[in-house]
Order: C-alpha cells, then sequence, then structure tokens
C-alpha cells in the first residue's frame, strides 16, 4: 500500500460539498432605518395574513424560515447553504407587497454572523426605533412560536432564536437599557400629553385593546381622564381592560357617536384599512371644523387614522414618525446602558460562533472515527506502517478541524 498517495480520510464529494457550504443565516427586511412609514405599511402582515405568507414562503424557499413582522419592521430570517441564497429572498421579501411599492427602496440584508449579530441586536431592543423598548421580545418570541407552529424551524434556526433570546435576557438582567422604558404604545400618550397640555380630565378614546393597546391604556389612565374610551372590534376583548381601569368598553360600530366626545385619539388596532376616516369623522360632527382643539395619535402600522384629518381645523394628527423628540430623549438617557448591551451581544455572537463551530466538529470527529476504525480492520499493518498511518491520520484531522473553524471565523 503506498500511503504517500492514499488518503484514507478523503471524504466524499457529497461530504465535501456539505462541508464548505453548512447553512448560515440571512435576513432581508425593511425596519424604520430603511424605509419610511408608507413603505413599511405595504410590508407590514396583519395577523390573519401571517400564517398564511409563512407557509408560502417556505413552501417557496423550501427552508428554515421566520418572519419578524412588528410596527417597525417586516423582516425574514431564513438558513440556507445554497450560493445567492440573498437574492432568493429579496425576491421573497418583495413578493410580500405589490412590485412598484416594494422597489421604492433598498431593503437591510444581511448574511452569516452579521445577520447573527442584527438578530441578537433587534432580540435586546438595540435596533429598535425606541431603545430599549421591551415589545420585541415578546413579538420575537411569537414569531418563533409560530415558525415552529408551521414546522418551518429546524435544528439552525432553533439553535440562533435561544441564542438570541438568551442574549436579550442578559441584556435586561445585566443593563438598565430596558429598565423604565418607551414603548410605542407609551410614546403616543407623551405624544398627546405634550400637545394638549396634560390628559387629565379629558375624554380619551384607545381604538385597540391588544398589547401595544393595553400599555397604552395603562398610561392613559395613570393620567386620571375624565373618560376612558376603549373601542375594539371584539367587545369581549376590551371590556376585562376597560373595566380593570375604569374605563368604558365601546363597540367599533359605535365609534361615529362616541366621536364627537373625545379630546385625544390613539390608534393601537391591527387593521387592514383606515377605522378613522375624514368621512366618518365628518358625518359624525356634521361636517365643519373641530369644535375644540382634538390630538389624534396614530400608533398602527398600516395606519388606521386618516392623515387627511390634518387637514380639518383643531385637529392635530401624529403617526410614529413624528415622535423624534421623545424618541431622541429615550435614546439620550440610555446611551451608556446601550455601550453596555452592545458589549454583551457580541460576546453572545462570539459564544454562537464556536458553538456551530463546536456542532459541526462533533459529527467531523465520529466521522472520522468510523474510518479510521474500518482502515485498521481492513489493512493488516506492520508497526512502521501503522505509525505512518496514525501520522496521516492526525493530519487530515487537524486539516478538516482547522477548515471548520476558519469557515465559521470567516462568516
Amino acid at each position: 500500500m503506498n500511503l504517500a498517495e492514499k488518503s484514507p480520510l478523503q471524504p466524499t464529494a457529497a461530504a465535501a460539498g456539505k462541508s464548505a457550504r453548512r447553512p448560515r443565516l440571512y435576513v432581508c427586511g425593511h425596519n424604520h432605518q430603511t424605509a419610511t412609514l408608507a413603505l413599511r405599511e405595504r410590508f407590514a402582515l396583519a395577523p390573519n395574513r401571517y400564517a398564511a405568507e409563512l407557509e408560502r414562503l417556505h413552501e417557496t424557499l423550501g427552508e428554515q424560515l421566520l418572519i419578524l413582522s412588528t410596527c417597525n419592521r417586516t423582516e425574514i430570517y431564513a438558513f440556507s447553504a445554497r450560493p445567492h441564497f440573498e437574492k432568493e429572498l429579496h425576491a421573497a421579501l418583495m413578493s410580500l407587497a405589490a412590485a412598484a411599492e416594494a422597489a421604492a427602496a433598498e431593503p437591510l440584508q444581511h448574511k452569516g454572523m452579521d445577520a447573527v449579530r442584527h438578530l441578537f441586536a433587534v432580540g435586546a431592543g438595540l435596533d429598535s426605533m425606541i431603545l430599549g423598548e421591551n415589545q420585541i421580545k415578546r413579538q420575537l418570541r411569537e414569531a418563533y412560536q409560530a415558525s415552529r407552529d408551521a414546522k418551518c424551524c429546524g435544528a439552525d434556526l432553533s439553535r440562533v432564536m435561544e441564542a438570541a433570546l438568551h442574549t436579550a435576557k442578559r441584556i435586561r438582567t445585566e443593563t438598565d437599557l430596558n429598565v423604565g422604558t418607551l414603548d410605542v404604545g407609551k410614546a403616543a400618550v407623551l405624544k398627546g400629553e405634550e400637545v394638549l397640555g396634560g390628559l387629565e380630565g379629558r375624554v380619551c378614546m384607545l381604538i385597540g385593546s391588544g398589547a401595544i393597546g393595553s400599555v397604552a391604556a395603562r398610561a392613559i389612565a395613570e393620567r386620571r381622564p375624565g373618560r376612558l374610551l376603549i373601542v375594539n372590534r371584539t367587545l369581549a376583548h376590551a371590556a376585562p381592560l376597560a373595566s380593570e381601569l375604569g374605563g368604558e368598553a365601546i363597540p367599533i360600530e359605535e365609534l361615529g357617536r362616541v366621536l364627537p366626545e373625545v379630546d385625544f385619539v390613539l390608534g393601537a388596532a391591527a387593521a387592514p384599512a383606515l377605522i378613522v376616516s375624514r368621512a366618518l369623522w365628518e358625518k359624525a360632527m356634521g361636517g365643519g371644523d373641530a369644535p375644540r382643539p382634538i390630538c389624534m395619535v396614530d400608533a398602527a402600522v398600516p395606519r388606521i387614522l386618516d392623515p387627511g384629518l390634518g387637514l380639518v381645523k383643531g385637529i392635530r394628527i401624529f403617526d410614529i414618525e413624528h415622535m423624534e423628540e421623545i424618541v431622541a430623549r429615550n435614546r439620550e438617557r440610555r446611551s451608556c446602558a446601550a455601550e453596555r448591551a452592545w458589549t454583551i451581544v457580541e460576546a453572545e455572537v462570539a459564544a454562537y460562533r464556536t458553538a456551530v463551530a463546536a456542532a459541526e466538529v462533533g459529527p467531523m470527529i465520529e466521522r472520522l472515527g468510523k474510518r479510521f476504525d474500518e482502515l485498521f480492520e481492513t489493512e493488516p499493518l506492520g508497526d512502521e506502517a501503522a505509525r505512518r498511518l496514525k501520522q496521516r491520520l492526525l493530519h487530515e484531522v487537524i486539516m478538516e478541524l482547522k477548515g471548520a473553524i476558519s469557515r465559521s471565523h470567516s462568516e
């Protein structure tokens, strides 16, 4: 046997291809940094669309994936070993909106460890419009669970999602980034308070009693309004919150009846179309100007309060892009905590990289061990031949391990 010519551990072509192209994470999407509100709301997925779109994209791409759709972002995360997968993922994102609207801005795109870093930052609230906000953690968990429920989540996606949630937990417990932070609902209440000079004694209407609406309702109640009206499409969902806060649950069919009484309107419902249109307002008011200064803040994406209401004299209307000063003040207060949080993100990215390399090396060592045993069972060797073969085996093990580590660190 010519040991110099024979490589006892030469991998098969399939194994070599798999080793060279192991799956890595990709992300493609739009968020508050890459797209305007008008564009983001074209990509936002209503709850009744989410499962169907997830299933469709899973069938189209054939990969592990999840969709994160919030008021400030719609991002698709997917694992793939295919070359040029970025183009496939970009096309998948574009399919969520009409082509003409989708082409209006370049989406965010990352792959490999850059995508991992982005995911960890998103989960921690470091990439949120309101730095450190806590709603994103719940939204990320829900997206992860939806992926598992739809059988779109494999071992690779599970590993990175668990790492992202662990990173978010570390930041929450080891820094002050998330302590007493704002979220979209609270920021909307602050905007109304700022515009009207306070909400005490005023008639405040909240449309929507979901996660954002519940936070906003409690923030309004703390300001002792004259009345708190909670409007919801399903009255049974609004009634417990209204009862808890001393408010009134109003069915959406009666919205026009109570509109003339309000001073402050906060939109926080998930709906595919406008809920308070200018036509509805004019019908409720009998036309004409607002009888007193009225503030409306739309915290929903897509928007549910008609921007055209701002043309009515006496009404000032805002959306989440009109909260720059509130957002800036929150960011300034949390700058030191954010620096510490980014340090944790980088440490967790490094730990994840090591874990991925270890997961790849384990099966590799097992495969090499089996081939080692097979070879010695079939080849009668003397002491010198055995020594040379062991040296060759050791060399190939070292080279393959170095290759795995190099691939991991190059991403």
